[in-house]
């Protein structure tokens, strides 16, 4: 007879704590590419983990991405195109920027949050290794900042394109990529870590590349957030069956400590994108999906042709989305862990 779900997810250990309870939380569909199955995650009644359970398969886990997969595509972003991020990179992004105004640099330091959102300001040697870097988006923008920069990538389609833009991609993982001692300042792991099987080896991988001084910084979705509690299974950042795990801050925490790594702050940050593709997840495909493959691509097809909430309904959203942040319940996630 087969396990029932609550089965199945009492028969696994926690990788976090080891503890062997879990409580259902939520079922998961596809709902970018139909597949007919269902994915069910539980949650750790010791840490509070999610985990999609039983664990896939890595053979499972790589036809997960189709060859169209989002962020496995080119999506070119010229930072310098705009004034404002000119200046921005003049006077504090640039690595070379440390030689310039000290008043302008800290002009710049305070309005970073909002201008080249997701870069950071030069930090020792301005030496970067991006952990699952997809195209190379990322890289391209840090390299045309002065950085010296290198990926990891484990899918070819994406470590092709990489090539093709002339950036230096390991095509494997972190485990037998040819690096060798303490040698980067600052390590990304930007939304990956939810989907490898063993987090905590990566990171402890992660943090033996690290140079004295350097910083690691993890973002995941929070699954705390309010997307999730409002939206559940239309929850964006869910994104079954590719995301095996789901963190809070404190589950974060813990994940850090397990790898070795100081956990230097944990903060959750708004996205009102999210939001709002969980909102039209929502209108246009339901909680459930239905049964068998056909009806599901039907579903997908027709919501893909629909149009999301606009701009206006971003704005509305966003000072909502950034108290829920303040408090502790925004949608992402993003530690920063030293040695």
């Amino acid at each position: 007879m087969p396990m029932r779900a609550s089965e199945r997810a009492r028969a696994s250990s926690c990788l976090l704590c080891g503890a062997a309870a879990w409580r259902p939380l939520v079922v998961g569909y596809d709902r970018v590419y139909a597949r007919a199955d269902d994915y069910r995650y539980s949650r750790c009644l010791s840490c509070g983990l999610v985990a999609l359970l039983p664990f896939p398969s890595a053979g499972a886990i790589a036809d997960y991405y189709p060859a169209d997969y989002s962020p496995h595509q080119m999506r070119p972003k010229r930072d310098a195109d705009k004034v404002i991020n000119r200046l921005a990179i003049r006077y504090f992004f640039g690595v070379d920027s440390r030689a310039r105004s000290r008043v302008l640099r800290s002009v710049f330091r305070v309005l970073s949050g909002r201008i080249m959102k997701g870069i950071r300001e030069p930090i020792g040697a301005s030496r970067l290794l991006d952990v699952g870097c997809a195209s190379g988006n990322l890289l391209a923008r840090y390299r045309a900042l002065g950085w010296s920069v290198r990926g990891v990538e484990t899918n070819p389609r994406a470590c092709a394109v990489c090539w093709q833009r002339g950036l230096e991609v390991h095509c494997g993982t972190v485990f037998d990529a040819p690096f060798a001692g303490a040698q980067f300042d600052l390590i990304l792991l930007q939304h990956v870590i939810e989907h490898v099987l063993d987090p905590i080896a990566v990171l402890a991988r992660v943090g033996e590349l690290l140079a004295p001084g350097g910083t690691i910084v993890v973002t995941t979705p929070n699954i705390d957030g309010m997307g999730f509690a409002r939206y559940g299974s239309c929850w964006y950042a869910l994104d079954a069956p590719r995301h095996l795990m789901l963190f809070n801050p404190a589950t974060m925490r813990r994940l850090g400590q397990r790898a070795g790594l100081t956990v230097r702050r944990i903060l959750t940050e708004a996205s009102a994108p999210i939001l709002c593709a969980s909102r039209h997840y929502g209108r246009m495909q339901g909680a459930t999906l239905p049964p068998g493959l056909p009806r599901r691509a039907e579903v997908l097809a027709a919501a893909a042709r629909s149009k999301p909430p606009g701009r206006l309904y971003r704005k509305l959203i966003a000072p909502v989305a950034a108290l829920y942040a303040l408090s502790g319940r925004g949608d992402i996630l993003e530690a920063e862990f030293t040695r």
